[in-house]
C-alpha cells in the first residue's frame, strides 16, 4: 500500500468515483458525502479543489495503482473545524483498521495546526468507522434519520400561504431559530446572508403574528434538494402549522425550481417530526450517528 499526495483533475475523478462506490454501501457509508459520482466531483471541485490544495485536505492510499483508501477534512477555518469524509477503505475487519491509521495518521499531519475539532457522521452499520473515531477519542453527539422523497410522490394541497422573509419577523426568527436548533451547523445570520433563489426562507403568520418558518435548499443542477429547518413557535403547535410549512416548502422546490428529490434529516428521538415527514411521502433511507473529536484526544 502506498500513502499517495499528488494533486489534480485526474485524481479528483477517480476520487469521486471512489467515494461514490463505497458511499452507496450501508457499512461504509458517510452522512457528510453524496451518493451521485457527479455531485460528489462537483462538491470536491467547490469545497477543496478551487484552493489548488486538494493534497493537503484529502490523503489517499493506492494499491498497485488502484484507489483503495480514501480520508479528506473539510476544513471551516474561522471555527478551526473539520468534517471527516471517510475513511473510505475498500477493505475490512483488521485490515480496515490498519489502513484507516496510516490515513489518519497521515492527513492530521497536514492540517492539525488548524483544526481543533473533528466530527464524524457514519451510518450506523458503519461500524468501523464509529469505533475507529470512538477510540480517537470521539463522543457520539446524536442519532439521525436522513429520509427522502420524489417529485412522484408529492401531492400538492393547493393552498399557498407561505411569505418570503420580510425584515418585520427577523428578531422573531432568530429567537426561534435559536431556541428550536441551538449549536446548530447555521446560525440565523448565517441563513439571511445566503438568502437567493436556491436557498429560501419561508415564513408563516396568523393575523401579524410570526407561527415559524421552514428553510430550504435546492440544486437544480443536480434536482436535489433539502429541508434545513423548520420550526413552529410553541403557542401554535399542534395546529397543523408545520405539515403547511413543509407541504408548501416542498411544493417550492418541486415545481418552481423542478427538482426531482428532496431530503431532511431528523433527530432519530423525534417522532413527531418523523411521522411528519413519513406522512408526506418521505421515506427513511439511512440511519446516521454523529461524533465530535477534540483535537487534544487524537
Amino acid at each position: 500500500m502506498t500513502i499517495c499526495s499528488e494533486n489534480g483533475r485526474l485524481q479528483l475523478k477517480q476520487l469521486s468515483s471512489f467515494i461514490a462506490r463505497l458511499n452507496a454501501i450501508h457499512q461504509h457509508h458517510v452522512g457528510y458525502c453524496g451518493e451521485q459520482e457527479e455531485e460528489i466531483y462537483s462538491t470536491l471541485q467547490e469545497e477543496f479543489g478551487e484552493s489548488g490544495e486538494l493534497n493537503r485536505w484529502f490523503t489517499v492510499m493506492y494499491h498497485q495503482d488502484e484507489m483503495v483508501g480514501a480520508l479528506g477534512f473539510n476544513v471551516d477555518d474561522e471555527e478551526r473545524a473539520a468534517e471527516l469524509w471517510g475513511p473510505f477503505i475498500d477493505a475490512e475487519g483488521a485490515e480496515w483498521d490498519r489502513m484507516a491509521e496510516q490515513l489518519w495518521t497521515a492527513g492530521i499531519k497536514k492540517i492539525k495546526d488548524s483544526v481543533d475539532r473533528y466530527f464524524g457522521f457514519y451510518n450506523i452499520h458503519n461500524q468501523s468507522a464509529i469505533k475507529f473515531l470512538e477510540a480517537k477519542g470521539g463522543v457520539r453527539s446524536g442519532d439521525h434519520a436522513i429520509l427522502r422523497m420524489r417529485n412522484a410522490d408529492f401531492i400538492p394541497d393547493g393552498s399557498l400561504s407561505l411569505q418570503n422573509m420580510t425584515p418585520a419577523y427577523t428578531e422573531e426568527f432568530k429567537k426561534l431559530h435559536a431556541a428550536s436548533f441551538p449549536n446548530t451547523y447555521y446560525s440565523a445570520e448565517h441563513i439571511m446572508q445566503q438568502l437567493d433563489e436556491n436557498h429560501r426562507l419561508f415564513i408563516l403568520t396568523e393575523q401579524g403574528r410570526f407561527t415559524g418558518y421552514v428553510y430550504v435548499e435546492g440544486d437544480p443542477e443536480f434536482k436535489e434538494g433539502s429541508i434545513e429547518y423548520l420550526a413552529v413557535s410553541d403557542q401554535f403547535q399542534r395546529k397543523g402549522y408545520g405539515r403547511t410549512l413543509l407541504g408548501q416548502a416542498l411544493h417550492y422546490l418541486f415545481h418552481n425550481i423542478q427538482l426531482e428529490e428532496i431530503s431532511v434529516c431528523v433527530e432519530l428521538g423525534n417522532e413527531g417530526a418523523i411521522q411528519l415527514y413519513r406522512s408526506t411521502g418521505f421515506d427513511t433511507v439511512h440511519k446516521l450517528t454523529a461524533l465530535r473529536v477534540k483535537s487534544s484526544g487524537v
